[in-house]
């Protein structure tokens, strides 16, 4: 059977190479404010780390947060990021950002969507429109283009590889015996973990968690069993490592992603975090299948979340 959700992921080498066409940057004289739900608030998240480590000064909110509460950073520019341009509270948060006073800045698949009316400014990618409910290729698009606006980096040439790579390993895999799924990763990587563990979540309506590695010990893997598979995002620490030992001693299965992992990522210093998303949407969607579900399409889901009415 056809599934736009493996096209979408395949399709990731041929969106990587179009990075060129957009010219995105960030200024250290400013300060950033990502909002979004769901895996967009994941993208907000993943962009706030390496934003600080590198001297930028970022923060991230959910925009339900936004809607309902009145804690706003102090901000000079508002990212709000919305692959439909409908999630209402993103779209509800544009606006009271706006009213606020603050820079807004869009980021959408949809052109003429309802985000583009509430923003002073839209970035609109709509070669990233995907038939799927749940967002892989342009997560990673999205993720790219606004890391591009930091550091320079070449995606597009690392990208056929690891996804060659991450579809090798991953069919390798008895995925049928893992249930429990465990996601572990530091700074950047931890926002790679929520974002795996969700489309664990999505796609195959798996049991999910994400920690930070070293927590992992301090509770969470009593529930650890021999059909748990932890995914760790690694940064080439020792103390990584023998963790990964530990696991393995319980009986869990450990499925490494880092510069000397089962999948290869190279070191880029955070920067690789659009190479890290791969492998992991592609288990999302091989679980699903194994699960017999239909991964465009998840049980509950739509594209975006409209509130009311």
């Amino acid at each position: 059977m056809h599934y736009y959700t493996l096209d979408e992921i395949r399709r990731i080498p041929n969106l990587l190479s179009k990075l060129n066409e957009l010219d995105f940057s960030f200024s250290k004289e400013k300060k950033y404010l990502f909002v979004g739900c769901g895996s967009s608030y994941n993208i907000g998240f993943i962009m706030k780390e390496i934003l600080n480590k590198n001297g930028y000064k970022a923060k991230v909110l959910t925009g339900g947060h936004v809607m309902l509460f009145d804690d706003i950073p102090d901000s000079d520019v508002a990212i709000l990021i919305t692959r439909t341009g409908e999630s209402t509270e993103t779209v509800l948060a544009a606006k009271k950002l706006s009213q606020k006073g603050m820079k807004t800045i869009g980021i959408t698949s949809s052109k003429n969507s309802s985000i583009t009316q509430q923003c002073e400014e839209n970035i609109t990618l709509d070669f990233t429109a995907e038939n799927s409910v749940v967002m892989t290729g342009s997560f990673v698009f999205i993720l790219a283009m606004l890391l591009n606006g930091i550091e320079k980096n070449d995606y597009y040439n690392y990208s056929e590889k690891i996804l060659e790579d991450s579809e090798k390993i991953i069919d390798q895999l008895a995925l049928e015996k893992y249930e429990h799924f465990v996601f572990l990763g530091y700074d950047e990587n931890y926002g790679i973990s929520k974002e795996g563990a969700l489309k664990l979540q999505e796609m195959a309506l798996q049991y999910v968690e994400y920690h930070e590695p070293l927590e992992y010990r301090h509770g969470p893997i009593s529930t650890l069993t021999k059909k748990t598979l932890v995914i760790i995002n690694a940064k080439g620490m020792k103390e990584e490592k023998e963790l990964i030992n530990d696991i393995e001693r319980l009986g869990g299965k450990v499925l490494m992603i880092s510069a000397d992992g089962d999948v290869k990522i190279p070191n880029m210093k955070g920067f690789e975090a659009p190479l890290r998303l791969i492998p992991i949407q592609y288990l999302g969607y091989k679980k699903a299948i194994k699960m017999g579900y239909n991964p465009d399409s998840p049980k509950n889901l739509s594209k975006s979340v409209k509130l009311g009415g």
